[in-house]
């Protein structure tokens, strides 16, 4: 019988360890001060290092609450994110919506201007072809010209003595 009796003894001390290791969880402290404590209690709570499974719950609670607070911070980094991106887009789209206008009235006349410049260069090109082919023909009209004069002096010779007899004087150049 005096392993019963010391066993009581050593409750209180147990119940004492426990609530001063668990301190801040008054649903342990209050308890053992009572004097209204269940043995096995005492001991799971001994086993577990003084640790309350009520201050584990609320730090588990503590810890949910501070990740929510993160995923609503960033779900709201991500709305704020989109709203700029949502803005960004109706900016671009109504810039479009101005260009699209003038665009569209501009390109048929960029496309003709340019039509007409491709015709015009195949018509410059023949034209400086044939420039090119000018110095050759000049050179060859003066020629013949020179020809017809060399032809002509008899003609003209035969025109002053006609002409002499006709009483008409040549007339100086």
């Amino acid at each position: 019988m005096a392993t019963k009796k010391t066993a009581p003894k050593s409750e209180p001390a147990a119940d004492k360890s426990s609530s001063t290791a668990s301190g801040s969880s008054s649903g342990t402290a209050s308890s053992s001060s009572s004097g209204s404590s269940i043995p096995g209690i005492n001991d799971l709570l001994g086993l577990l290092g003084g640790a309350s499974p009520v201050m584990a719950i609320g730090r588990m609670v503590e810890t949910v609450m501070q990740v929510t607070g993160d995923i609503v911070q960033s779900i709201g980094t991500f709305n704020d994110t989109i709203s700029e991106l949502n803005k960004v887009a109706h900016r671009v789209n109504a810039l479009l919506d101005e260009i699209e206008g003038p665009a569209a009235e501009i390109v048929p006349l960029v496309l003709a201007t340019a039509k007409q410049a491709k015709s015009t260069l195949k018509k410059v090109d023949g034209v400086l072809n044939q420039i090119g082919t000018l110095p050759a023909d000049v050179t060859k009209a003066v020629s013949t010209l020179g020809d017809l004069a060399g032809r002509l002096g008899p003609l003209a010779q035969f025109a002053e003595a006609a002409g002499g007899m006709f009483g008409v004087k040549p007339t100086t150049s």
